[in-house]
C-alpha cells in the first residue's frame, strides 16, 4: 500500500503542469512526456546476527531545455538494521518534459549489504519481498520519447571463493514508443517464490508494467561459511524531444560480488 501510495503521488505531482496546459489546449509540438520507474525491497526474518552491515544510495539528474520545459527527479534510501537482522532500500526516479527541445535523464540506486558467519551444521534463511514499477506516456509520437527502465537482484555469496550460492533478478523496460518493452524476472533453484504477481501494458503512447514478488530462501551448511547477503536495485528513467537518432541504453549491468569489494573497501 505505501508503494502504491507512493507512484500515485509522484503522478499527481508531475502531472499537474500537463493538466494545466491541457485545459488550455495544447498544439501538437507542445506535447508532454512522462516517464516512472520505482523499485522497492524487503529483507525480513533473517535468521543469523550479521557481523558487518552496510548501505548505499546514489542519485543522478539531468535537465536541459531548449526552448521546452522538463523536471526529473531522483531519490534512494536503504537501511539494514543488525538486530532483529533486517534490511529495506527504495529507488525512484520520474522526468517530466513539456513542448519541444529537451532531455530529461533521472537515476537512482540502492544497496544494501550484510555479512555472516554461519556455524557448521546450522542453517541461513530469510524471507523478501519486491515490489517494481514502470510507467510511461507521450502525447505527441514519434517526435517525443519516454523510456523508463529499473532492476532488483540479490545474491547470497560464499565470500571465500565468491561463488553465488543463490540469486534472484528482476528486470524492466519501457520505450514508448519502441519494441523493445519487457518484464522479467528469473531466480535460482533454491529461492522460493510464493504467487508472484506480474502486469504488463505494451504498445501505444502510454505503457506500464508492475511486479510484486514475495520468497524466501533457505541453504544448510556442513561446515563453517562466510556469507554475503546483497541486494541491488537500480532505476533509470529519460524523457526526449525530438526523439534522438543515438540509442542511449538505460539498462546497466551490476555485478553483486563488485558490491562486496566495494563495500569492503568503505568498510
Amino acid at each position: 500500500m505505501k508503494q502504491r501510495l507512493g507512484f500515485v503521488q509522484h503522478c499527481v505531482l508531475f502531472a499537474t503542469p500537463l493538466i494545466a496546459s491541457s485545459a488550455l489546449g495544447i498544439a501538437p509540438s507542445q506535447a508532454a512526456t512522462f516517464a516512472y520507474s520505482e523499485g522497492e525491497f524487503n529483507f525480513t526474518n533473517i535468521n543469523q546476527t550479521p557481523l558487518t552491515i552496510g548501505t548505499q544510495t546514489d542519485t543522478n539528474t539531468i535537465g536541459i531545455g531548449n526552448g521546452g520545459t522538463v523536471d526529473t527527479l531522483a531519490q534512494a534510501e536503504a537501511t539494514f538494521v543488525a538486530s532483529p537482522a533486517e534490511a529495506f532500500n527504495l529507488s525512484l526516479s520520474e522526468a517530466f518534459g513539456e513542448n519541444k527541445d529537451y532531455l530529461g535523464l533521472a537515476e537512482s540506486e540502492a544497496t544494501v549489504i550484510g555479512e555472516f558467519v554461519v556455524d557448521a551444521g546450522t542453517s541461513f534463511s530469510f524471507d523478501f519481498t519486491a515490489d517494481f514499477n514502470l510507467y510511461t506516456s507521450i502525447d505527441n509520437p514519434p517526435v517525443e520519447n519516454a523510456k523508463a527502465a529499473g532492476d532488483i537482484s540479490f545474491a547470497l555469496i560464499d565470500t571465500t571463493n565468491n561463488s553465488v550460492l543463490d540469486f534472484f533478478s528482476l528486470t524492466g523496460n519501457l520505450n514508448t514508443q519502441g519494441d523493445d518493452d519487457f518484464l522479467t524476472y528469473e531466480k535460482s533453484d533454491n529461492v522460493t517464490l510464493s504467487d508472484p504477481v506480474t502486469t504488463s501494458n505494451f504498445g501505444g503512447n502510454e505503457e506500464s508494467a508492475t511486479a510484486s514478488i514475495q520468497g524466501s530462501v533457505q541453504r544448510s551448511f556442513d561446515d563453517i561459511t562466510s556469507l554475503a547477503l546483497v541486494e541491488v536495485k537500480s532505476n533509470q528513467v529519460r524523457v526526449t524531444a525530438p526523439e534522438p537518432s543515438g540509442s542511449l541504453a538505460l539498462l546497466s549491468c551490476c555485478s553483486v560480488i563488485g558490491v562486496v569489494t566495494r563495500a569492503r573497501r568503505k568498510a
